[in-house]
């Protein structure tokens, strides 16, 4: 499992989507990603809210989770 908090857990990482990476770090598990996968089809709701107004996670672990996507892209489009 990774720490959400620690870059350097994920500095080997290739992309992955939001759900991945709260996956990988514990914050979420399969069922609930599952479970925001459905509702997203109906919703058209970005997931990272559906899990905030579902009490899953808070906007911190959102925010810190994005942030981390973001420099793992970065890093990947300037390999």
């Amino acid at each position: 499992m990774k720490n959400l908090y620690n870059y350097d857990d994920w500095k080997n990482s290739s992309y992955m989507r939001l759900g991945e990476i709260l996956m990988e770090s514990g914050k979420i598990n399969l069922y609930h990603l599952s479970m925001v996968l459905d509702i997203q089809r109906f919703k058209k709701m970005p997931i990272g809210e559906i899990l905030i107004a579902m009490k899953i996670i808070n906007e911190k672990d959102l925010n810190q989770a994005l942030y981390i996507q973001s420099e793992i892209q970065k890093r990947h489009e300037n390999a």
